[in-house]
């Protein structure tokens, strides 16, 4: 006899949709990464103010990414909005010096992004002169807004 009952169980695409996914989660916070830091940067060259709690900002719009891409719950999605966090205020902070940089000295942004790019001993040089202990507190800030908000499963609870 053939059983007609209507099956309990999600169809086979709603439990793929729902798995866990670390890359969609990486790529997802990537560009939220990116993102974020194109905006701290411009928002810091056009006002001449850097405003460190954008920090926060970058932070959480990297970890909310994290979090509905990758739709994980696990320390390594956590660690990954942190990371990805910090490395999105360190870039527009990079963004921010090129600016200026090319302002000062009448030089294409591109050529001195590039420059910073491909010249790690150049942009730690420009880092060191530009550091302000307070960029330690608001990397700091960032990384944990990326954890705290890639973490949250809030959202996903009814």
């Amino acid at each position: 006899m053939l059983d007609t009952s209507i099956p309990t169980t999600q169809p086979a695409i709603g439990q793929l949709e729902d798995q866990p996914n670390l890359l969609m989660g990486l790529i997802g916070g990537g560009i939220a990464m990116l993102a974020g830091a194109i905006a701290w940067g411009a928002i810091t060259y056009f006002t001449e103010y850097q405003i460190g709690w954008m920090s926060i900002g970058v932070g959480f719009l990297v970890g909310v990414a994290i979090r509905f891409f990758g739709k994980g719950k696990t320390i390594t999605f956590g660690i990954s909005g942190a990371v990805l966090a910090l490395l999105g205020c360190l870039l527009g902070n990079l963004l921010f010096y090129a600016g200026v940089i090319a302002r000062v000295e009448g030089v294409p942004f591109m050529n001195i992004l590039f420059t910073l790019l491909l010249n790690p001993a150049a942009a730690i040089e420009v880092f060191t002169l530009a550091f302000d202990f307070r960029d330690i507190l608001f990397y700091a800030i960032a990384a944990y807004a990326g954890f705290s908000a890639a973490m949250d499963s809030k959202r996903s609870k009814k």
